[in-house]
């Protein structure tokens, strides 16, 4: 069981501190948009790369950002009794979740995300537009590192879980 919480552990740690740092994310978002209306409207200068560079902002954000919000159970659940139960019940329902809705769904992320980004990345695919941003792969790559920060944060959640269940029926 030590050996189980020192990894459910370490995966907590990693989600919490790459939470953290992706919050200043927020902050650049606000400043770049704010840059690009303010050149747009005072100065009628247009920057496809700038309007491209807020879409990498914004999804680096919140697909990367996945695995923290888990971990601080800040995402959106459907709560009649998940709130108000007790750690038995929430064991339950975080054990089948992890199992029977969030594993299969981080599966097939991995198996359709691999090779999707994998040949974005063969041809080093680029913007259509000329000016914009000449990496789509590396944001194609957003979507694996969604899938590494639910990975890990849903095996911590599952093996909390199962901590709980054991020391419950023991």
């Amino acid at each position: 069981m030590e050996v189980l919480e020192a990894i459910a552990s370490k995966f907590d740690r990693f989600n919490r501190i790459f939470g953290k740092l992706l919050r200043w994310l927020t902050l650049i978002l606000v400043l770049a948009q704010f840059s690009l209306v303010i050149l747009t409207s005072v100065f009628h200068i247009g920057s496809t790369w700038g309007q491209e560079s807020l879409l990498y902002i914004n999804s680096l954000m919140f697909l990367g950002a996945a695995g923290y919000v888990l971990l601080v159970d800040d995402h959106v659940r459907v709560d009649i009794f998940y709130s108000e139960a007790s750690d038995l019940f929430k064991a339950r329902v975080n054990f089948l979740g992890c199992l029977l809705l969030l594993m299969p769904v981080v599966i097939l992320t991995w198996g359709t995300g691999l090779p999707y980004v994998s040949f974005s990345w063969a041809i080093y695919e680029g913007s259509s537009e000329i000016s914009g941003i000449q990496a789509i792969f590396i944001l194609k790559t957003f979507i694996l590192l969604f899938a590494f920060v639910l990975t890990l944060q849903c095996i911590s959640l599952f093996i909390r879980s199962y901590i709980t269940l054991r020391e419950e029926t023991s």
